[in-house]
């Protein structure tokens, strides 16, 4: 690539040799060679008929002769011509004998050596377009050593004249004009051929051999911004090609920043997490101890801190393995979903105000084939968002509620958690579930929702909005049907 004054960025020169190998052995070859074959083609096209129209000239022209000294020939009181005058006349139409046939009566006006026999009659003014191809082309191709008999009505009488001719002057004539044909034809060839070269080169070949070598640095440097294509502004389909070529560069440069961005946090996460796992190591002794205070406040949340603080080092241990895209396989066991659904709510008791009415709906009965904590992780990122969202709605007096239903058939269990939201906003929608994409506030890291997804598809099941708007939003799980051990109420109880 170099740089233009004006500031602009194209394709560096191609080498010499690159040229030459195009021209030989790629498309500008092919297109020379090709355009030179088919110009050939409809030069021949035109031959064919061309020769045949000139063996009809070429006796005609004869025939016209014969009939011009005919005139003195009938004006003469004799009966023949004298032999001097017989001679010039078979020579100057190349015949063996001159006739005139009128009606039924034949008149010789001059007659030479006796011929062989007549290989073929020939009437130009009764011969068909494909009998005469036929017949010029028989004698081009065969002649030499025929002799054939051609006639012609007269144009000053009715009668008709007929020549007996050695077909190797036809055929001579025939060879001087094909030859002369093919050469005109061959040079008109090759500068319609180099004409037409040079147009599909300069609109086609170019433009391609410039695309193919961007595309080509390009490969070996795709993070070099200065390597993006830019388009011509052609209207046609190279212009299209140029300007469809550069934004998938523009896009692929964008994904490559992205994945460098990624592997950069994924980086960070892990030297975090590394600290975080030490930090939580303190945190659960610290915790542990507590469950020895006589307090009975103490006695009631310390349990619950303490498993809080082991999930947490749980969740710590697979950040590397979700960094290497090596999720967890799910361990899959009947619970009952009503009790999940109420840990996930003790969870939220000290996030979510007051003024958020939390409902669990869901049968106290229902068991569900699956792994408790990746179920419980993505329920528990569901609720957050929903929780997060209503708090960032004026307090107006609206009923913000915050529930979660579910029920089975014959094919799965469907799990429904609908909050009172403002909604998810219609930009948000299309990558929701995508990290680091489908935030829907200002702010947020959109790696809740794709962990949800992530979790629930190790399931075999799906997850997608059901319903949004200014009234809230409803989000479903799909989880198939599926065996298990005997229902248990949560994982260690």
């Amino acid at each position: 690539m170099v740089e233009e004054p004006s500031g602009e960025v194209v394709p560096a020169a191609l080498p010499e040799h690159h040229f030459r190998q195009s021209v030989a052995r790629g498309l500008s070859g092919r297109l020379l060679v090709l355009t030179v074959i088919f110009v050939m083609i409809a030069e021949v096209l035109i031959f064919v008929p061309s020769v045949a129209n000139f063996r009809n000239v070429w006796l005609q022209g004869h025939l016209d002769t014969a009939e011009a000294a005919s005139i003195v020939y009938l004006d003469d009181s004799g009966i023949m011509l004298s032999q001097e005058a017989q001679e010039h006349l078979l020579m100057a139409t190349r015949s063996l004998q001159v006739s005139i046939r009128d009606g039924s009566v034949s008149r010789l006006m001059a007659s030479g050596p006796a011929p062989g026999p007549v290989t073929e009659h020939i009437s130009l003014g009764t011969m068909q377009p494909m009998s005469t191809l036929r017949s010029a082309f028989s004698t081009l191709l065969f002649g030499g050593e025929r002799v054939y008999h051609v006639s012609g009505p007269m144009k000053s009488g009715d009668a008709a004249i007929e020549l007996v001719q050695e077909d190797k002057y036809l055929r001579n004539a025939m060879l001087n004009y094909s030859r002369n044909i093919l050469l005109i034809s061959l040079v008109i060839s090759l500068i319609t051929a180099g004409l037409v070269f040079l147009a599909l080169y300069w609109l086609i070949v170019r433009p391609i051999i410039r695309i193919s070598s961007n595309m080509d640095a390009f490969s070996q440097h795709p993070e070099d911004t200065a390597l993006v294509y830019r388009p011509t502004g052609r209207g046609d389909e190279i212009g299209i090609a140029e300007a469809r070529l550069s934004s998938l560069q523009k896009d692929l440069q964008a994904t490559l920043r992205q994945k460098q961005h990624l592997a950069e946090l994924g980086l960070a996460v892990s030297k975090i997490n590394h600290d975080l796992r030490n930090i939580l190591a303190s945190a659960y002794l610290f915790s542990d101890r507590l469950t020895g205070v006589a307090d009975p406040t103490v006695q009631r949340l310390a349990p619950k801190l303490v498993k809080t603080i082991d999930r947490a080092v749980e969740y710590t241990r697979s950040v590397l393995a979700y960094g290497k895209a090596v999720e967890r396989p799910p361990e899959l066991r009947k619970h009952r979903l009503h009790a999940l659904v109420e840990e996930v709510g003790e969870t939220l008791l000290v996030e979510k105000p007051d003024h958020v009415d939390w409902r669990n709906t869901v049968p106290g009965d229902l068991e569900v084939s699956c792994d408790w904590e990746n179920l419980f992780r993505a329920i528990l990122n569901l609720c957050r968002n929903a929780v997060q969202a209503m708090e960032t709605l004026p307090e107006d007096g609206r009923q913000l509620s915050l529930e979660i239903a579910a029920n089975t058939t014959s094919r799965g269990t469907t799990i429904r958690i609908a909050d009172t939201g403002p909604g998810v906003p219609e930009a948000a929608r299309e990558k929701l579930f995508t990290a680091f994409q489908g935030s829907a506030k200002s702010g947020g890291t959109g790696l809740g929702l794709a962990i949800a997804s992530e979790l629930v598809r190790g399931h075999g099941g799906s997850i997608e909005l059901e319903e949004t708007g200014p009234q809230g939003s409803v989000f479903r799980i799909d989880l198939p049907a599926g065996g298990g051990q005997p229902a248990i109420e949560a994982p260690g109880k």
